[in-house]
């Protein structure tokens, strides 16, 4: 992304830039754009405050036993995988 942003490529690293996932000079050329651009600060906007309520929202933590449960398949999966590549 050498060259300013058009709305359809700001839009679409939108959820990216929210998360913080782009390097620094995209996230410059992202607030840059947002700077100009109404409609996409809008959407940033909303974007943005749906982010913060889902995660206000779920704030509840797995039960134990879930996590016990997952853990085990994983450690199948992983014996499954090593013996599937023992035997090539």
């Amino acid at each position: 992304m050498g060259r300013s942003l058009e709305c359809a490529e700001a839009l679409e690293r939108l959820s990216a830039f929210l998360d913080a996932e782009v390097d620094d000079a995209d996230g410059d050329r992202i607030r840059a754009h947002l700077a100009d651009c109404e409609p996409c600060l809008t959407e940033y906007d909303v974007e943005d405050h749906i982010k913060k309520l889902v995660r206000r929202s779920c704030r509840e933590s797995a039960p134990v036993e879930l996590h016990v449960r997952i853990r085990t398949q994983l450690t199948v999966l992983r014996t499954q995988y090593t013996a599937e590549q023992q035997q090539r």
